[in-house]
């Protein structure tokens, strides 16, 4: 098929459907023409359905369409989610276990808490236990006689202002007081 450079025609051809919206205007002026006596062959009333029916099945091919790749991604989605849920675990993990590091970087060591301990306890006070908990809490255990000045004397220190008391134990003349502290 060739096509002769003089005769070409810039427009495009007209569509399907202006092709049979066309044949069905030229159908009905037919059978206006003929009249009410023409036979019942000459229109044919199938057309119009068929050609509402192909004008709405364009939209409804495209929303199936559209339907089965949405659920197609949601599939796919949940496959890569059930993939890389390991992934994600581990890595929770270790964001955790660095947070609770840096944490723990930041706090001083056990030497200079003690050194801190020491220095801010009254004269007839002892420490008995000392422990710092994973998550950075603080507990201290002292034998004190005053347990009034021994909170008194950890509240000038900075470092050691968030202990509170816990429990106190009498016994030989002595008081066990516990004090904890907030994780930071």
């Amino acid at each position: 098929m060739t096509m002769d450079a003089g005769h070409s025609d810039p427009s495009p051809p007209p569509s399907l459907a202006a092709r049979l919206g066309g044949w069905a205007r030229d159908r009905r002026r037919l059978r206006r023409r003929a009249g009410p006596d023409a036979p019942e062959g000459t229109g044919r009333r199938w057309v119009t359905p068929v050609l509402a029916a192909l004008i709405t099945a364009g939209p409804l091919a495209t929303l199936a369409g559209a339907t089965l790749l949405a659920h197609a991604e949601e599939r796919e989605t949940t496959r890569l989610e059930a993939t890389l849920a390991p992934r994600r675990i581990t890595e929770q993990r270790r964001e955790a276990a660095h947070g609770v590091l840096s944490a723990a970087m930041l706090r001083p060591g056990p030497a200079a808490l003690l050194d801190g301990v020491a220095a801010a306890l009254p004269a007839d006070a002892a420490l008995v236990r000392a422990e710092r908990s994973a998550d950075g809490a603080l507990a201290l255990e002292v034998s004190v006689s005053d347990p009034d000045a021994l909170r008194s004397a950890l509240r000038r220190v900075p470092a050691l202002a968030g202990l509170r008391d816990v429990r106190q134990q009498e016994g030989e003349g002595r008081t066990l007081v516990l004090l904890r502290q907030v994780a930071p």
